[in-house]
């Protein structure tokens, strides 16, 4: 069990590195090929320094050729915290099955995202159609959601996140839409009513907590997304308890 718990740290060590990589290439239409390069002169890093955690323990996070450091150092350390957590969780609640390696990868995008629309405004469509590709194709072995319900619950977000994104008039983006999707696919219906019904509730919760302490305007713009994929996540999670609470 020790073996294993240790075994999964380091996986999912290495998904967060992947993760950071891929929101620093994503936003300049890299591919994910690409050698991480420092962002100030292009050099190339080293491969102990395509971990950020690994490389400011080591009191060496700045470029060995400019002596830059990285511009999303903090960002960088925090997934790589976050992801292995998340990892070791999945691992303790469902044991090494079916539902704990979906819902794992499941839990890779959804950080992803979250980074990227927290960085850029932006969800990006080379990861989220593939996903619901994939979780389409995966709902056929999810225990506890039928392929039936998966579909039902993509129609579901999409066409309810894209009557918001109109109403809203540049609230809500496509990227948002596809992510609704996305959710409704893995989590199925009728729980991702739940989902989107939360993720509305917390992202006022947060615009108007944001407002009262004027760390931002009436015109600022906020993205939607992270409040999608946390509410989603904990639907992912215990979306059967929460929906048997609420009408059982």
């Amino acid at each position: 069990m020790v073996i294993q718990y240790i075994l999964f740290t380091l996986i999912g060590w290495l998904v967060a590195i992947a993760i950071n990589h891929a929101a620093d290439i994503l936003p300049r239409r890299l591919t994910f090929r690409q050698w991480p390069r420092c962002d100030a002169c292009g050099q190339p890093k080293p491969y102990w320094a395509w971990s950020a955690l690994l490389a400011y323990g080591r009191g060496q996070s700045q470029c060995h050729q400019c002596g830059q450091p990285p511009a999303r150092l903090v960002r960088s350390i925090i997934v790589e915290l976050v992801t292995p957590t998340f990892i070791i969780f999945l691992l303790w609640r469902y044991g090494v099955t079916i539902q704990f390696g979906l819902i794992s990868i499941y839990s890779a995008i959804l950080i992803l995202i979250t980074v990227t629309d927290l960085e850029n405004r932006l969800i990006f469509n080379v990861v989220v159609l593939p996903a619901i590709l994939f979780g389409l194709a995966a709902a056929i072995v999810t225990p506890n959601l039928s392929w039936l319900a998966a579909l039902l619950g993509g129609v579901t977000g999409f066409i309810l996140s894209y009557l918001a994104a109109l109403f809203a008039r540049g609230g809500l983006g496509g990227g948002d839409v596809t992510l609704s999707t996305f959710l409704g696919v893995t989590i199925g219906f009728p729980h991702i009513l739940l989902s989107l019904t939360f993720g509305v509730f917390l992202g006022g919760f947060v615009a108007l907590l944001l407002l009262v302490t004027r760390r931002v305007g009436l015109k600022t713009f906020i993205p939607y997304g992270p409040f999608l994929t946390i509410t989603g996540w904990i639907m992912l999670i215990w979306g059967s308890e929460i929906w048997t609470y609420y009408f059982y």
